[in-house]
């Protein structure tokens, strides 16, 4: 793994008994970098996401990880007893310069004004911006998102995948999403990776400027390759 590496994946393999999830599964991924991972389900995403963030053990293969990794799952998963800046900094105490990196946290995400408000008085995408703002407080070199903008409307759904990827350019950290939409992968990621049977079935770069135009043929052009390369998945176990 080099100083550049945050995610190098060798032979990864994950059973349940006789339930094979991920099988001779390799994967890097540069800090800097935007990578989609995409999939059918139960082809094993979120069993690799909870592995590398320290949630599962893999059964076999080598596995690297940058040591400050954060997570960003589905649902934010806020502390309904502690207000926003203080689950932004995960701790309930104002030494040092806490406070003042947990605002500025949350000015990054434009929730600079809910400071101080209680988790059950957010919208949904105002919970999952205060989630990405606890994931970026401890500087991590990788971030890990779990499919964030499942439960978001599709106009709050765009919102926010405009602001990951303004936090991803600031903080240049590496990035693995995991998303079912197709569209959202090449809207986001600079090269999308297809699981299926356990291992990388497609490693698709996704050679467009920024930002992109979902309308432009180039843009509709990876999307046909990407749904190509799911369609051709067929579980030969």
């Amino acid at each position: 793994m080099t100083a550049a590496d945050v995610i190098e994946l060798e032979g990864l393999s994950k059973r349940y008994g006789d339930q094979v999830i991920l099988d001779d599964f390799s994967l890097t991924v540069r800090r800097g970098e935007f990578v989609a991972l995409l999939g059918r389900s139960g082809t094993g995403k979120t069993t690799l996401l909870r592995i590398l963030a320290g949630l599962e053990d893999a059964t076999s293969g080598h596995a690297k990880i940058a040591a400050r990794t954060s997570v960003v799952f589905q649902e934010p998963r806020l502390i309904q007893a502690q207000r926003v800046w203080r689950n932004v900094a995960l701790t309930t105490s104002r030494r040092g310069d806490v406070y003042q990196r947990a605002v500025g946290g949350l000015t990054e995400v434009g929730l600079a004004d809910k400071a101080h408000a209680w988790p059950k008085n957010l919208s949904g995408g105002e919970a999952q911006r205060v989630g990405l703002a606890r994931a970026l407080f401890r500087s991590p070199d990788l971030l890990l998102l779990d499919e964030p903008f499942g439960a978001l409307d599709a106009f709050t759904r765009r919102n926010a995948q405009d602001l990951v990827t303004a936090l991803w350019q600031e903080h240049q950290v590496g990035i693995l999403l995991v998303t079912h939409d197709i569209e959202e992968a090449v809207l986001l990621a600079d090269r999308i990776v297809v699981l299926g049977n356990g291992f990388v079935q497609a490693n698709l770069p996704v050679d467009l400027t920024r930002p992109r135009d979902v309308t432009s043929p180039a843009f509709n052009a990876i999307k046909r390759r990407v749904l190509d390369s799911l369609e051709s998945l067929k579980d030969t176990r």
